[in-house]
């Protein structure tokens, strides 16, 4: 059982790494495409005392690049992500659903 769960462990960190390796050379080649790319921008360095938190409504660089790139491995270059935005949990609403039909009328 634990020699499974390893396998499954090691293939899906060579997914990731492949995906990573070819999301980078996308970029490499977008940018060798389009003379006109500004320089990157630098980050600028937050104090310590400043906690970094996004705001509620936008979605994370991390999680747009999440998004962007296990639509890229799925679907191909067939699509362009042009936005995301967070949407409103209905797990909640599902607990609330599955709680009243569970509940007998009289």
């Amino acid at each position: 059982m634990e020699t499974a769960v390893l396998v499954i462990v090691v293939v899906a960190v060579v997914i990731l790494a492949k995906m990573v390796m070819d999301l980078k050379a996308e970029l490499r080649a977008l940018r060798r495409q389009d003379p006109q790319t500004p320089p990157a921008p630098t980050a600028q360095p937050v104090p310590a005392s400043a906690p970094v938190t996004p705001p509620a409504d936008e979605v994370t660089p991390e999680i747009f690049t999440a998004i962007v790139a296990a639509i890229h491995l799925s679907l191909g270059d067939q699509l362009r992500v042009v936005s995301v935005t967070p949407m409103e949990s209905l797990w909640s609403r599902e607990g609330r659903r599955t709680i009243f039909s569970s509940h007998s009328t009289r």
